[in-house]
């Protein structure tokens, strides 16, 4: 009895990692990538080429800045995640970060304590996160004030629990873009962004 479970057992995990494997396989030849933060919904995302025209509510991946007081915090926290081998070069290491475009150059964005306000209308679940921990470590974010999108910059922001965006490490250089992204359909959990409580 103890060899056919012990079979059985193998042979589940074996169909499971192959099950795996092929859809690692197709994900790399489909030219996919699995986002496993809740920026976005948990699953995997069709890469496509930098949107020749970029405009408002672009989903993109981008290699984040790193020259900013509040990137600096987040990367020697270990917020945020890594790919030391991977294909994208980004600064440090860093995986890219997959966002929606919020403002354009030009734009007026003001953070506020209940959120962030793209020419008079608030992003969903925008509100800064200003400590963790019980209130014992600040998180470093821009100042609450209104800002003009620099030439050359977008604003981020994702609707997400704890998603790290624009507002803490501000407008991003447009040239940082690596490409489009948009939802496998079926490969991706809907409301799985708001998993992670932020009370």
């Amino acid at each position: 009895m103890r060899s056919v479970l012990l079979k059985t057992g193998f042979y589940s995990l074996a169909v499971i990692i192959a099950v795996l494997a092929s859809v690692m396989a197709l994900a790399e030849y489909q030219h996919w990538s699995l986002n496993m933060t809740t920026c976005m919904p948990v699953g995997f995302y069709q890469r496509g080429p930098v949107p020749k025209h970029l405009k408002v509510g672009d989903r993109v991946f981008f290699c984040p800045p790193v020259n900013d007081p509040a990137m600096r915090q987040a990367m020697s926290g270990r917020w945020l995640e890594y790919s030391p081998h991977g294909k994208w070069a980004c600064a440090d290491h860093l995986q890219p970060f997959m966002k929606f475009v919020a403002a354009l150059p030009g734009q007026k964005v003001t953070i506020t304590k209940r959120g962030v306000i793209v020419d008079g209308h608030r992003l969903p679940n925008s509100r800064v996160v200003t400590s963790i921990a019980g209130g014992r470590l600040k998180v470093l974010h821009l100042p609450f004030a209104t800002y003009t999108v620099p030439a050359g910059m977008f604003w981020d922001t994702a609707p997400g629990n704890f998603a790290y965006t624009s507002a803490y490490y501000g407008p991003v250089p447009i040239r940082l873009i690596l490409g489009s992204v948009k939802p496998v359909p079926y490969l991706t959990i809907p409301g799985s962004q708001y998993w992670l409580k932020t009370g």
